[in-house]
């Protein structure tokens, strides 16, 4: 049976099952409030972003999704926004890597996945002064990068 973003939540709630995010709460809400994020979104792009984490923190693989029906282009999408673990690349190189692929869904999953990770509230809830300011200037250059400059500012984001 062809995935839908339903039979895509109740996946990820299993996968990510006893995966909890900085606030203490289920890990999979982070991922719908990331798909929530992008708005107008097809469904293979809301797939994707509730996909987005999968990769990295379950044993679950590129190859498993396209068995389990997954069109590529969600699968690829997912692959792009997935921090290779060896070589682990430094976060902006990754990033950088993101935004250069030309995939318009990863872009747009991981601006979301940003966005979602640098919310005032979500940030507040890190105990540790020092690791919530560099969480924030760490999502803040990501977000620079991702995002294209307005026009007339070309250059201002580098």
């Amino acid at each position: 049976m062809k995935p839908t973003v339903a039979s895509t939540i109740a996946f990820i709630q299993q996968a990510h099952a006893g995966q909890a995010d900085k606030q203490g709460l289920p890990y999979w809400l982070h991922l719908h409030a990331v798909m929530e994020r992008l708005g107008a979104a097809s469904d293979n792009e809301r797939m994707a972003a509730l996909l987005h984490d999968v990769l990295e923190d379950t044993p679950t693989t590129a190859v498993d999704l396209l068995n389990m029906g997954y069109p590529e282009e969600v699968a690829v999408a997912v692959q792009l926004v997935t921090r290779p673990r060896n070589p682990k690349p430094p976060y902006i190189e990754w990033i950088r890597s993101i935004a250069a692929s030309g995939n318009a869904t990863a872009i747009r999953i991981k601006i979301a996945d940003c966005e979602h990770n640098s919310d005032p509230d979500r940030l507040a809830s890190i105990p540790i002064e020092a690791e919530r300011t560099s969480l924030a200037k760490r999502y803040s250059k990501a977000l620079s990068i991702l995002r294209p400059p307005a026009p007339g500012k070309e250059g201002e984001n580098e």
